[in-house]
């Protein structure tokens, strides 16, 4: 039996690109990744079709990280297309596909965005990311700063059995999730300022990013790809496959 690696502590699905993430207790892990995650995006009208990365995102309007969709019901294997709403900053819920939501977010844009919906995630990167929470204590010591988790924006949230930053160390090695997920772990997650945003006023706080840039090489947290497919649950244990 192989000695644990981890803990899941918490799951997060980010039903639209760069708004808040919706915290659950298990999902469906296929192998376009988490079921519902990354399925919205807002894509910059004037960027689609001639740019590699055309999303609305926080980089260039943090506020975009204060809009927070909820699942009508939780997503699954057989039911990945369940309805979402939206609460906007001044707390009116619009459907995602609102017109008056597509307004208001290319208005805090301030030029056309249209929303762009897809079975198989908008993802900037890999399918699935992973950041420890015992990393996270020793960043804000390094930092000498609170900061919040949700900041890293992950989608497992995990306790190592290690030494902070452990999971570099997991980097080409194959991980068993529960009893079913496996995924490959690719490479460590190379950060941007999103990290310095506050999620729940949206505010910066600079020393965030610069203390993963001066200590860590810019990267904290992994990215993973999904090998096998698989129910995954809070309070699961990660192993070595």
């Amino acid at each position: 039996m192989n000695h644990s690696l981890a803990t899941i502590k918490q799951i997060y699905l980010y039903p639209v690109k760069s708004m808040r993430g919706v915290a659950v207790q298990e999902a469906d892990l296929s192998l376009n990744g988490f079921v519902g995650d990354r399925r919205y995006a807002f894509v910059q009208q004037e960027l689609a079709g001639t740019d590699g990365f055309p999303w609305m995102t926080g980089r260039e309007k943090p506020k975009m990280i204060l809009y927070a969709p909820r699942f009508v019901r939780t997503p699954t294997a057989e039911d990945w297309d369940a309805p979402i709403v939206t609460q906007t900053p001044t707390g009116e819920e619009l459907e995602i596909g609102d017109w008056r939501l597509r307004e208001e977010i290319s208005a805090l844009l301030g030029r056309p965005a249209f929303l762009l919906k897809t079975k198989r995630g908008n993802f900037d990167s890999q399918h699935v990311s992973l950041f420890s929470l015992k990393s996270l204590r020793d960043l804000e010591i390094e930092s000498n700063s609170a900061i919040d988790h949700r900041q890293f924006r992950a989608n497992l949230y995990i306790e190592p059995a290690g030494e902070p930053f452990v999971e570099d160390e997991w980097v080409g090695r194959v991980l068993q999730i529960g009893a079913h997920a496996r995924v490959g772990v690719t490479k460590k997650d190379t950060r941007c300022m999103m990290i310095n945003l506050d999620p729940e006023s949206a505010k910066q706080n600079p020393a965030v990013l610069r203390t993963v840039a001066r200590f860590h090489d810019e990267c904290v947290g992994i990215y993973a790809n999904v090998i096998a497919p698989g129910v995954v649950r809070v309070g699961d244990k990660i192993e070595f496959a």
